[in-house]
Formats: C-alpha cells, sequence, structure tokens
C-alpha cells in the first residue's frame, strides 16, 4: 500500500517563492513601503464601504446613544455630588 504523499495525492504543486528585496542590511526600506502601499490599495478596494442613507442612520444612533448615557452618567454624578456634600456637610 502506498502512502499518500508518494502517490502525490492531494498535492500542492510547487510555486516559486517571490525574491525578496534585500540590501546589504536586509529588505530596503522603499520596496517595504511601495510593498505596504500596494496591500493596503487593494485591501481598500475590497472593502464593502455603506450607502450615504446607511451612513447617515448609523451616525444618528450613535449620537442618541451618546446623548443617552451621558445624561444617564450625569445624573448619577449630580445624585452622588449632592449626596456627598449633604453626608459631608452634617459632620
Amino acid at each position: 500500500m502506498a502512502r499518500l504523499t508518494e502517490a502525490d495525492v492531494n498535492q500542492q504543486p510547487a510555486r516559486a517563492a517571490p525574491r525578496p528585496a534585500i540590501g546589504p542590511r536586509g529588505p530596503v526600506i522603499w520596496d517595504r513601503l511601495v510593498r505596504y502601499t500596494r496591500e493596503v490599495w487593494a485591501e481598500m478596494k475590497r472593502v464593502d464601504w455603506p450607502s450615504r442613507p446607511e451612513l447617515v442612520a448609523s451616525t444618528i444612533v450613535v449620537v442618541a446613544v451618546l446623548g443617552v448615557l451621558s445624561a444617564y452618567l450625569g445624573a448619577w454624578d449630580a445624585f452622588f455630588t449632592w449626596l456627598f456634600t449633604h453626608v459631608l456637610a452634617g459632620r
């Protein structure tokens, strides 16, 4: 019985690895920056950007939630300020 590796079953074809741009002390900074910029540009093309109505609706939700949470925290802050001023003033 042959092993899977000997029978070349499910073997990926060998690919030549791209040659890295290596200078005297390692990869050249400009080649790395160009590669980074190309990869960022390719990734930005894949992004599924929201439409304008979706963006406006999301912004309204975020602002409303921030308003409610700030009012909630402000009310607790006012309550504890009142409580501590009366408790400490009672001493």
